[in-house]
């Protein structure tokens, strides 16, 4: 294979016969469980009756294997599918970095630059070391690329000869007479792999695997949310219970409590609050006329804050889905009632400018450490590192898609520190999954260049302000927080008229794209709702 050959490859047809492969298998399982049936209720010890038996069993083995060849099937697809979408995006990147810097590629992947764009780029004010090393990029980012196709194309193989073998570990394990449960699919499964798995179990399996790992299937990528939201509503009691006893166990351990502790001990309250404010966002749907059902997406307990995400309307069936990503001083322990808020405003708006008939889920966004403060929020490091976070989430609600009802049309509305976050995290996400990507009130994009973002073209959108009442737009270094997305080539302008929500000077207007009825707000709606403004 060559450079040229993988620039042709597409995932969509493996992920497509992996759906096929999928739906063709339920039925036989059905199947299979009333032949199952009917062989365990027959009794008597004639001919007849051993003949039928016989024949039952025949059948019942010759169903077991499709299924099981099905599901391998399917899973496998999926993997290729994964591996083609992680390819293109690395592909994409090489080419966009080439195209900027007037690079060529030939179809074995050798990267150059002619004497003639050299000079022109000197010209231009970059110097020689520059010019150098940003080939040098560009050639990594190919070889990647073509290693990575090298190793999807070997795995694959492998895979294929276990499938061909009978030795191919689905982890579903489908039998009509002896059963024996599921495992859990491998940790560093993709969501597409996940999703093919849990779209293999039968539902009784589902339920089965919902009561014994809430704690796995509530945060697993490429589960649907109906299932996630049961098993997130398991988990949330309990882990409230052990919140309230580990701040009771460090109160025990420690009677007179040090200066220095303060810190462990207000975090172990807010765990609590966290949970706490989990649970009365859940209960608002109980409070409303009509009820708005809130779905518990995520629920991360894991590291040292209370990671989550809660959706207004049911994610598996919504015609568009808007993911909020906030920025610095939010929290799940203090901001996501009032992002429950924002979120009914932006959604109620997104509704109608999607029209009747049109259903709109709004997610608020909490999977990610936000910064607590200036001191953190002077930086990236909470960016990078909650960017793989919301790409991961953002695959897994394509991929429980692709697996469920189909496509669905998906924007990220990313506000403050929130959207420099969301803005690597497009960089990152596979192609296809974001269709339209919102910043407002941004101190930074994330890229130097939309080419950058896995986004269709035409589909970066920025809301602002007038400047001097939220000087937090382009405040971030560009080398670090990317470019001011105000200024940038390649962004759609949305209207930033709104009003004022603080009285702190400068930043009056920075928290006042989420105010009801403002042309801001129904702009970035218009967008979540399928309708933006021409």
């Amino acid at each position: 294979m060559n450079w040229t050959d993988i620039q042709q490859w597409e995932s969509a047809p493996l992920q497509t016969y992996a759906v096929e492969c999928e739906n063709k298998q339920r039925p036989l399982q059905t199947e299979g469980d009333n032949l199952a049936a009917d062989l365990e209720s027959l009794s008597g010890s004639g001919h007849t009756v051993q003949a039928a038996r016989s024949s039952l069993r025949q059948q019942i083995s010759s169903i077991e294997r499709q299924v099981n060849h099905l599901i391998s099937t399917a899973e496998i697809c999926s993997t290729g599918a994964h591996g083609i979408d992680k390819l293109r995006a690395n592909v994409d990147d090489a080419l966009q970095l080439a195209g900027t810097w007037g690079m060529t590629i030939d179809a074995s992947g050798n990267v150059s630059m002619d004497s003639t764009q050299v000079e022109s780029l000197r010209k231009a004010g970059k110097n020689i070391f520059e010019i150098t090393a940003t080939v040098k990029t560009a050639q990594e980012r190919v070889n990647l690329a073509l290693k990575q196709a090298q190793e999807l194309v070997d795995s694959l193989s492998q895979k294929l000869a276990s499938l061909e073998a009978g030795a191919f570990d689905n982890n579903v394990h489908y039998s009509a007479t002896i059963k024996s449960r599921p495992t859990l699919p491998p940790a560093d499964a993709s969501p597409q792999e996940n999703a093919s798995w849990w779209n293999s179990l039968s539902e009784d399996d589902k339920q089965w695997m919902i009561r014994e790992h809430p704690d796995v299937i509530g945060n697993l990528e490429g589960v649907d949310y109906t299932s996630r939201n049961q098993a997130n509503r398991i988990m949330l009691p309990r882990l409230k219970e052990q919140a309230k006893a580990d701040l009771q166990k460090f109160y025990d351990d420690n009677p007179h409590i040090d200066p220095s502790l303060s810190h462990e001990r207000d975090r172990l309250k807010n765990r609590i609050k966290a949970l706490e404010q989990i649970e009365a966002t859940l209960n608002r749907e109980n409070t409303e006329n009509p009820p708005v059902p809130r779905y518990l997406m995520q629920l991360d307990a894991s590291g040292p804050n209370i990671l989550a995400a809660v959706s207004q309307n049911n994610p598996d069936d919504a015609d568009h889905i808007g993911v909020i990503v906030p920025g610095m001083t939010t929290s799940v322990a203090g901001s996501l009632g009032e992002y429950d808020n924002h979120a009914k405003v932006m959604r109620e708006a997104a509704e109608e400018a999607a029209g009747p008939g049109q259903k709109v889920a709004m997610v608020e966004f909490f999977g990610y450490d936000a910064p607590p403060g200036l001191i953190e929020a002077s930086n990236t490091a909470l960016a990078n590192k909650g960017a793989p976070k919301l790409a991961s989430f953002l695959n897994g609600i394509d991929a429980a898609r692709e697996h469920g009802a189909g496509d669905a049309h998906i924007t990220v509305a990313s506000h403050s520190y929130g959207s420099t976050t969301a803005g690597i995290a497009a960089t990152l996400v596979n192609d296809g999954v974001i269709d339209d990507l919102v910043q407002f009130g941004s101190p930074g994009s994330g890229v130097q260049d939309v080419g950058e973002f896995h986004v269709p073209e035409g589909h970066t959108y920025v809301s602002a302000a007038t400047y001097m009442n939220d000087l937090v737009q382009g405040v971030g270094p560009d080398d670090f927080f990317g470019k001011n997305p105000t200024k940038m080539p390649g962004y759609k302008h949305l209207s930033g008229d709104t009003v004022s929500t603080s009285w702190i000077p400068f930043f009056q207007k920075h928290s006042s794209y989420f105010k009801e009825g403002t042309q801001a707000n129904r702009d970035i709606a218009s967008v979540i709702g399928g309708n933006p403004p021409s």
